[in-house]
């Protein structure tokens, strides 16, 4: 059985023909510096730490001078921080849930030793959802303001 010199199998595919590249110039185009995100303010992080701290801080002290259970403890620390993010989503306007999530981690270590008494993970917590707060936020301005 000869095969003709053209004959392809099926597992071949045809071959590509190689096209020139393009040559991008050095040059930034105007449309990548419209796109380029606004910088980080320090006053939006230390706004997200500091009502961090509070929140966290009344929470916690709310739910041990009324001696409620540990589940209202658990609820306070993890809604004061959302309701953190997304205050500080709406004080910084741009980039919210970066601003929250510094200063979410930046409470961490204050809220470990001063509030919870060296627990760490409700301090992490606190952090986290913080960051959650502060995106999704983020996400319902960037709707808002996408639709003409």
């Amino acid at each position: 059985m000869a095969l003709s010199p053209g004959t392809r199998f099926i597992s071949q595919s045809p071959r590509k023909t190689q096209s020139p590249r393009k040559t991008q110039s050095p040059r930034k185009t105007p449309s990548a510096n419209q796109n380029a995100k606004p910088p980080l303010s320090w006053k939006g992080v230390l706004f997200a730490f500091a009502a961090n701290m509070l929140l966290v801080t009344v929470g916690t002290g709310l739910v041990q001078t009324l001696h409620l259970p540990i589940e209202f403890e658990i609820i306070a620390t993890l809604i004061g921080p959302m309701l953190t993010g997304v205050l500080t989503a709406f004080y910084t306007r741009q980039r919210g849930a970066m601003h929250a999530f510094l200063g979410g981690m930046l409470s961490v270590m204050p809220l470990t030793f001063f509030i919870f008494c060296c627990a760490w993970q409700p301090a992490l917590y606190a952090g986290a959802f913080c960051t959650i707060g502060g995106a999704l936020a983020e996400i319902v301005q960037r709707r808002r303001t996408a639709v003409p």
